[in-house]
């Protein structure tokens, strides 16, 4: 039973009893609690000093007041609300001066809130009351069951043994309403959730009899007229997703309602709380969105919904199962984009998933790589986990074991997996025993425990690359070579694929279901006698997670005939070799950026254009040296300009504008930019990002003269009194090329004492560390090296994550890796978040000097001569 009193202001009230069963005392026995304050603590019959028995974020439960069979704990607690997103979080909307508030847990912060066994596997139902403002709205896992005025509710409480000292007649007098719930079912503590506010909301027309649970969608009142325009979507593309959902896994929707919750500041994406989904506010479209952000945000809210049955119905016993969770939910999300009816829309889905592979892949490389199941000691290694090998990784894992194991097999598995578990806590052994059990009754024999060691129980990445004989025209021989990615584990792995060969027409000619072994070398027998192709692509169709070379004459073709491949996909891929050949060392930044500015204005896929131009800016950024990086950002700058001027489809116009930008560098090109501002650019208007991108880049030079730039803004923020507009005015003004102006926010962001939140310090941070200001800022690479090791102990882990990557010296040279390296030897091993980020960063740094290096030799040769990579055919 959980009892919430929600003041406006700093801090709130809460009486927790916590029932639980004892098979025999245990004198370590203790709930979880980084709260202010217990102001009253009983276990049992027993009344306790909570000096007694809380410190240390502890609430101990001495084995002296414990008995075997039922136990009861009972806490009556202060609170501050939190502003770095865990816990209970509070905002005040700048617009109407509106609270809002909503709780975020995953994976170890709902004792942030509230006393609880915070661990995945120890499930629990929940009985939940509020007392809050009467015009907020309260949003819980569960159905509101009733509304009353503060001052009517002492009965329930004395009913519910909870103190009547918590309705006070200042409640009563400023009109608190005391709310109740219906109650929580048996889930973890992470998944609880409360939100509460002025909270606006739409509400979905869809009927029970009509098979969907009652849908509403929330938001901050202010926000309430961005979010109109896209309702009916959001709706429809739940709809979409219950309906595959349900039959798929052969369970209807698991709970009693689906609220749908915009939060303000919000650290991630989105959250699976049960019944009570959280989303990030980037979700709320101010502007028009391209067809690539409405994909990425259909792909999320079908995340979050598999997770009500995948992770909320049935939830991994431990963290080490994440993947069970994230790797399932973004697979499966996926293919109900890809054959969910009523979402043909989103057709782009496995262009874009490859494209998001990428992080995957760079992290998968790192020296801190790990399986995809992990050794999850405690829960600084449970936050660490939630990265790119749990999703991406993982994903195209399962998106692999899809494809071999057949669509029939694989969805048999996962019905049985649902009747067998649901409402339990699981392994991985359980979900592969009902997959291998579904693939018996399909007749097949292939031995998935053989398939979890190769691909879940290893790290790293294979590397693939085709090997092949020509005789009279036609191929004699033709195998796939496998290797290992750098920091992988060496193993070779069974992957199941397509390969694709072309022509001198281009004409596409596909090999399906190949089936590589598990070895250095095999045979591909159902391709010899078929006529010799001009270039090869391994694993077309992406079913496989492996990083693909290709041989130099498949390069060659692909470069000058890659606008003739019609499949998006395809092209994506391609794509991606090039950049991860940049990445290797294999190829320099030169020559990628040649096929950019020689191929990009063919390209009008969304998802591809997007990846193009990342990797430009990336090559552009880190791999070309210092001396030539601003002619590169030249030619770059010329190739978008001159495509912008054609350009007619919306969504790549906005991706053009955006990277412009970036690429402005001249004193000219920033005054078209302000142009931009005032006049507007005819038949294309500015995103309100890209109009803050633009002030915060004049901001950043000294050539324009701060009374110019402050006209600018305050322009700007006349039509945006938002939360955006103060964030962007905070990175304007941390921009500013003045040094008093950055020790000022240098003190700021070190504050530890701040009453600002994670996501105004962000805003700082960006405008701090602005490029083109590497002078000004070279007192403070010294000052940042000091102040790692305190900002990793004492901050969160995500704005110390934040700090290091966004505050750190902007030339990336042999002294900044000699700098890490020595850092690198004095961190500890219990400092693992600490650890794992300045190894990433000494293994980039490594990448990058050595991509410069190559660089620099490459504008001595012609083209190509530089290259390392095999011929790997032979005629």
């Amino acid at each position: 039973t959980l009892l919430l009193v929600l003041h406006k202001g700093v801090e709130y009230l809460g009486y927790m009893s916590v029932d639980f069963n004892l098979a025999k005392v245990n004198e370590k026995l203790f709930l979880d609690f980084e709260g202010t304050e217990v102001i009253h603590c009983g276990i049992n019959e027993t009344e306790v000093a909570p000096k007694e028995v809380f410190a240390k974020r502890r609430i101990q439960i001495p084995g002296k007041y414990q008995k075997v069979g039922e136990n009861t704990v009972r806490i009556a607690f202060r609170n501050r609300y939190a502003v770095d997103g865990n816990g209970l979080h509070h905002f005040m909307d700048p617009e109407d001066k509106e609270e809002y508030l909503y709780s975020n847990f995953e994976p170890f912060a709902a004792n942030k809130m509230l006393p609880c066994f915070d661990q995945p596997n120890l499930k629990g139902t929940l009985l939940l009351f509020t007392i809050t403002p009467a015009h907020w709205v309260v949003i819980g896992n569960e159905l509101e069951k009733s509304t009353i005025a503060v001052g009517e509710a002492a009965k329930r409480l004395e009913e519910l043994r909870i103190p009547a000292a918590f309705i006070s007649k200042e409640l009563a007098d400023a009109k608190y309403n005391f709310k109740e719930f219906a109650t929580v079912p048996a889930i973890s503590t992470y998944l609880f959730a409360c939100i509460a506010g002025p909270y606006g909301f739409f509400t979905s027309p869809r009927k029970p009899e009509e098979g969907y649970p009652p849908m509403k969608i929330y938001m901050r009142k202010s926000l309430q007229k961005y979010v109109e325009p896209f309702a009916n979507e959001f709706f429809r593309i739940t709809e979409c997703g219950i309906s595959f959902y349900s039959d798929i896994f052969g369970y209807k929707y698991p709970f009693s309602k689906l609220d749908q919750i915009y939060c303000p500041e919000y650290n991630i994406g989105a959250m699976e709380n049960v019944g009570a989904v959280t989303y990030s506010e980037r979700y709320v479209f101010k502007d028009p969105p391209t067809e690539g952000i409405l994909l990425r945000f259909a792909e999320t809210i079908l995340h979050e919904l598999s997770h009500m049955w995948f992770g909320d119905l049935v939830t991994m016993k431990w963290w080490n199962d994440l993947w069970l969770n994230e790797s399932f939910a973004t697979f499966i999300s996926n293919l109900c984009l890809a054959k969910g009816s009523g979402l043909e829309r989103y057709e782009a889905v496995w262009t874009a998933f490859h494209k998001y592979k990428g992080w995957a892949y760079r992290e998968d490389q790192q020296p801190t790589t790990h399986p995809i199941t992990a050794k999850i000691e405690n829960t600084e290694d449970a936050d660490n986990l939630f990265d790119g090998i749990t999703y991406m990784k993982g994903s195209s894992v399962l998106k692999q074991l899809y494809y071999l194991v057949s669509h029939e097999a694989f969805c048999d598995g996962v019905k049985e997996y649902f009747q067998v578990y649901q409402w339990k806590n699981t392994e991985l052994r359980d979900f592969i025993g009902v997959l291998q059990k579904a693939l018996k009754k399909h007749g097949s024999s292939i031995d998935l425990d053989k398939w979890v060691q190769e691909w879940l129980c290893t790290k790293g990445l294979n590397e693939l690359q085709p090997k092949f004989e020509v005789k009279d025209g036609v191929i004699a021989e033709f195998k796939v070579l496998q290797s290992e990615a750098p920091n992988a584990d060496k193993v070779c792995r069974m992957h199941m694929m397509d390969i694709a060969l072309y022509d001198k027409d281009f004409n596409l000619t596909t090999v399906e279901r190949v089936l590589v072994e598990s070895k250095p070398e095999t045979t591909i027998e159902k391709i010899k006698g078929m006529e010799a192709p001009v270039a090869v692509l391994l694993n077309v169709n992406d079913y496989s997670y492996s990083k693909v070379r290709l041989d130099i004459d498949s390069m060659h073709a692909f470069q000058k005939n890659l606008s003739k491949i019609k499949d998006n996909l395809t092209r994506m891929m391609i794509w991606r070799s090039y950049w991860d050949m940049v990445r290797d060392g294999l190829t320099s930044a030169e020559e990628f950026l040649k096929l950019v500015t020689a191929q990009l204005h063919f390209e009008n896929e969304e998802s591809i254009v997007s990846g193009a131009l990342g990797y430009s800016l990336s090559a552009a950024t880190f791999y070309v040296p210092k001396e030539q990086r601003e002619a590169e950002e030249m030619v770059l700058y010329k190739t978008l300009e001159t495509r912008l001027k054609m350009e007619k489809m919306p969504n790549i116009k906005k991706l053009l504008v955006s990277y412009l930008i970036n690429f402005a560098v001249t004193v000219d090109q920033k005054k078209l930019l302000i142009k931009w501002l005032n006049e507007g650019m005819g038949d294309y208007s500015l995103s309100l990002d890209q109009r803050y991108a633009i002030l915060q880049k004049i901001y950043a030079d000294a050539n324009f003269p701060l009374e110019e730039k402050q006209k600018l803004l305050a322009k700007e923020l006349e039509k945006d009194k938002s939360d955006n507009g103060l964030r962007a005015q905070r990175a304007c003004e941390a921009a500013i090329p003045a040094v008093e102006n950055k020790e000022k926010h240098w003190k700021i962001l070190l504050d530890e004492d701040t009453k600002e939140s994670e996501h105004t310090l962000f805003a700082i941070m960006s405008g701090f560390n602005s490029r083109h200001q590497e002078e000004l800022l070279k007192p403070y690479a010294e000052k940042y090296y000091c102040a790692l090791p305190a900002v990793f102990e004492k901050r969160s882990r995500r704005y110390a994550e934040a700090f290091f990557n966004h505050v750190k010296p902007l030339d990336e040279d042999e002294e900044t890796l000699k700098r890490f390296e020595e850092i690198s030897k004095t961190i500890s091993e219990d400092q693992k978040t600490f650890k794992k980020v300045v190894m990433e960063e000494i293994e980039d740094i490594k990448r990058v000097l050595k991509a410069r290096a190559l660089y620099k030799e490459s504008i001595k040769t012609v083209s190509y001569t530089h290259l390392t990579l095999p011929t790997n055919r032979e005629v």
